[in-house]
């Protein structure tokens, strides 16, 4: 009886471990989402984003322009989408956020000498650098960039990943973006009314920000792994203007500033990246990567 009873919580031991290994072999979905001033008070464009995140079941959600948001209500938010653990940056300005359902360790929180700020936090195993770099200097942003590359050389960081709204354009869409006129016409529109920034280098785009990132080894996952590259712009959703997703005249207008740049260790452990051409809740469209 006893040899049976022993084969019987041996069977048990071996299915619970089996179970637990393809757990553990599940990937690990990523997203990251600018909301676009914090939903601007609009609870139906907050319960679409609630709807939308719960059907992505992601492990993790970084979030920028949280505007107008306290712990609370990050922590209220996390909750309604399914995630137990969260951290902000801070509680004024445009806050860079994360929900996860694995427990958060936040690290570092800096705002000085950035446009709206870096939180360094740990969480499945990660290290997550959340940002939301200048949308109005090219040169600020570089400075931005060189601040988080520095940060990361000095932490000794290994698995690590760099993500939010970059407002920067990838070496990686060069070919793409070039022959967007109109998005060009529009940023140059904007310089020339400006008496201080720049979003474009001397009238052109700008790709040293993200390309920064890059020499130093990180990698642009969505450039690598979407294709072609106009389904992986995130800028504008038609909803900026109310206008139909097919609209003619949104192709040219398009960028792409939103990124999850990761680290060699995680590169290749990277399975799939997507943009989700959402519709209803911001003028961004969210990103995603999948790590095994």
């Amino acid at each position: 009886m006893r040899k049976i009873i022993g084969l019987f919580l041996g069977m048990l031991l071996m299915i619970g471990s089996s179970g637990m290994s393809a757990q553990r072999r599940q990937p690990i979905k990523i997203i990251s989402y600018n909301i676009w001033n914090g939903f601007e008070g609009d609870s139906l464009r907050r319960a679409y984003f609630v709807e939308w995140t719960k059907n992505q079941s992601a492990d993790l959600v970084i979030l920028t322009e949280l505007v107008s948001f306290k712990e609370k209500d990050l922590v209220t938010l996390g909750k309604v989408c399914g995630y137990p653990h969260t951290a902000l940056l801070k509680e004024e300005g445009y806050p860079v956020g994360v929900l996860s359902r694995q427990p958060v360790k936040t690290i570092s929180k800096q705002v000085d000498g950035f446009w709206h700020g870096m939180m360094h936090v740990q969480t499945q195993g990660i290290d997550v650098i959340a940002t939301h770099l200048s949308p109005f200097e090219w040169s600020y942003r570089l400075d931005e960039a060189t601040k988080i590359v520095d940060y990361i050389h000095k932490q000794n960081l290994k698995d690590y990943l760099v993500a939010g709204d970059l407002n920067a354009h990838s070496p990686l869409d060069a070919d793409e973006i070039m022959t967007h006129d109109s998005l060009l016409v529009n940023m140059q529109r904007w310089d020339a009314s400006q008496k201080k920034y720049r979003n474009l280098r001397n009238g052109r785009f700008d790709f040293s920000v993200i390309a920064k990132f890059l020499s130093v080894g990180m990698e642009d996952a969505l450039g690598r792994l979407i294709r072609p590259a106009e389904k992986r712009m995130t800028y504008p959703a038609a909803f900026l203007y109310n206008w139909k997703i097919d609209d003619k005249r949104l192709p040219l207008r398009r960028e792409r500033l939103d990124y999850i740049l990761l680290s060699p260790s995680l590169m290749e452990r990277c399975i799939r990246a997507d943009v989700y051409p959402v519709e209803g809740v911001s003028d961004h469209y969210p990103v995603s990567v999948w790590l095994k």
